[in-house]
């Protein structure tokens, strides 16, 4: 079973709280957003994230600009180290992947069935890129401004999309 990675698009939580008054006013252009912003503190949606029939996560609400760089990172990671980690700022969570031949396998802080959930690689970076590609497209579309933003230039090279 190829995993699953995707998000349900949710426009109540586009823009981080402590955002809402600069937003509502103009004064934010998200062309010139700061990496760590945007990461952190926009577009957080629910996304679910499968392997082998396991649920990583379920409806889980991390910011979609910073799962997207952690799946990127972690592509990178698996080809040049043979394992990589996604975690999560707002708590202790942590997925990790390892290479096991041309197999992912996949554990975390929360435990997961033995054996471990697990892949091919080609398989996880081919839905890893579709979901970052996915991701991408959709902001981009409804926020042009993005488009522009270096962060968003770096994500697609890390993705190699």
């Amino acid at each position: 079973m190829p995993p699953k990675i995707n998000f349900t698009p949710d426009s109540r939580r586009d823009i981080g709280s402590g955002y809402e008054k600069a937003w509502e006013a103009g004064r934010i252009d998200l062309a010139t957003l700061g990496t760590t912003d945007l990461r952190y503190e926009f577009f957080e949606y629910p996304v679910d994230f499968t392997v082998d029939g396991h649920a990583f996560l379920s409806a889980a609400r991390p910011p979609l600009i910073d799962i997207m760089f952690s799946l990127g990172r972690s592509m990178k990671s698996l080809r040049t180290v043979g394992t990589a980690k996604i975690d999560f700022t707002e708590n202790t969570y942590v997925i990790q992947l390892q290479l096991v031949g041309d197999r992912v396998q996949f554990t975390s802080t929360r435990g997961v069935p033995t054996p471990h959930p697990n892949c091919p690689f080609d398989e996880y970076v081919s839905e890893a890129q579709s979901f970052i590609t996915a991701g991408v497209e959709y902001l981009e579309h409804h926020y042009p401004a993005l488009a522009r933003n270096p962060a968003m230039s770096s994500l697609r090279e890390l993705a190699g999309i």
